[in-house]
């Protein structure tokens, strides 16, 4: 079996991005994808800020799969049907990032019936549980798209088998075929929106020893007497009625060493995309890396400067280009050049001096990530 997502649109699986398609979707539930005219376009560009490109074609013919596969929308005698997800997430009490991933992992499947080749008697294949299960059983040890493939998709699970069954897989010769690669790559992109997934330097992390919360909150949904017409079976997939209760997980992430108020208040902060910034995992990584502990910026060594730290590291890390920058895809284009060092109140500076200069552009966002970096060495500079 080939695993299968839609590739190339990265930016469009943001949860951000898919609540503001939601309320697009939903506001045009019904309408005729049958005409000349491009109902979705305007609307689409308008409230997402994204292109949907090219302009000659009409957006159903090539977005249809991003809202299938993000479980917003599917059509039936031509007419936009929005689901019932779409609609929670475009009103005024929608799901949380982790709940609206925790359902997707636990319904998105195989056969797909927004996919061709839907068939309701094959066997069911959950690609997100049975990479999640994959996870737990490495422990700390992260996962590469080449372990995907060489130990899950090449032991045929199926994301049904118990947790232990994982940590027995042999390494298998299964290689990528055609756009597959592309295809699952970006599978693990989306899954490291997940408060307790992180997908760094081209590796899928687990970023808790909560293994009971994650497996109680991503248990695949088993239908029996599936539907045998694929937009009844989709629109089944993506209903919130029969639906277990939502679990936001209130994990614990490895190694963090401060208070329970602070990581209530590094949660609060996933909304606006800072939440990674602060991963033990994703620290822990940049300075095994890089051991020498100074400020990138004022160049403080803070054993030196304050002699009680002994080896102790106050230093944050701060990315060049900001995660809230319309440019980021939620982290996915981090690299370690992106990341510096930097002493905390360095790292106030820095983005204060973002703000002003901006602001004196008449900007509201980087528009490259040269110029961010540009503008990152001029505060260094200026640093008195």
């Amino acid at each position: 079996m080939r695993w299968r997502w839609d590739q190339g649109r990265l930016a469009y699986f943001q949860f951000r991005n898919i609540c503001s398609i939601a309320k697009v979707l939903r506001s045009l539930d019904g309408i005729d994808l049958g005409t000349k005219d491009d109902f979705l376009r305007q609307p689409l560009e308008k409230n997402t800020g994204l292109p949907f490109a090219p302009a000659h074609y009409k957006v159903w013919r090539n977005y249809s799969r991003v809202f299938q596969c993000a479980m917003l929308a599917t059509s039936f005698e031509q007419r936009l049907i929005a689901t019932e997800l779409c609609n929670n997430l475009a009103g005024n009490n929608p799901l949380s990032p982790d709940e609206y991933l925790n359902f997707v992992f636990s319904r998105f499947q195989y056969p797909y019936p927004a996919f061709e080749g839907y068939n309701p008697e094959a066997g069911q294949v959950f690609p997100f549980a049975a990479i999640l299960k994959f996870l737990i059983a490495r422990g700390e040890r992260p996962v590469s798209l080449e372990d995907v493939f060489s130990y899950v998709i090449g032991n045929e699970c199926t994301g049904l088998e118990e947790p232990s069954y994982y940590r027995g897989l042999q390494k298998t010769s299964r290689a990528p075929m055609g756009d597959e690669e592309r295809q699952v790559r970006e599978m693990l992109v989306f899954m490291g929106q997940a408060s307790y997934v992180r997908w760094f330097d081209r590796n899928l992390y687990l970023d808790t020893s909560d293994y009971d919360a994650v497996l109680s909150a991503t248990v695949p949904w088993i239908a029996l007497n599936r539907e045998k017409e694929p937009n009844k079976e989709f629109l089944r997939l993506a209903s919130l009625k029969n639906c277990p209760e939502m679990q936001n997980l209130d994990i614990r992430l490895r190694d963090r060493a401060v208070s329970e108020f602070a990581v209530k208040e590094g949660r609060k902060a996933f909304a606006s995309h800072q939440k990674i910034e602060r991963s033990p995992l994703l620290r822990s990584h940049f300075f095994r890396l890089h051991p020498v502990f100074a400020c990138d910026a004022c160049g403080m060594r803070p054993a030196e400067k304050y002699p009680w730290l002994f080896d102790a590291n106050i230093l944050e890390l701060h990315h060049i280009l900001p995660l809230s920058a319309t440019l980021n895809s939620n982290g996915t284009t981090t690299t370690l050049d992106d990341l510096k060092p930097l002493c905390p109140t360095c790292h106030r500076s820095i983005h204060i001096f973002y703000k002003n200069k901006l602001a004196a552009w008449s900007m509201a966002d980087f528009s490259s990530r040269r110029m961010a970096h540009d503008v990152y060495e001029l505060a260094k500079r200026e640093i008195v």
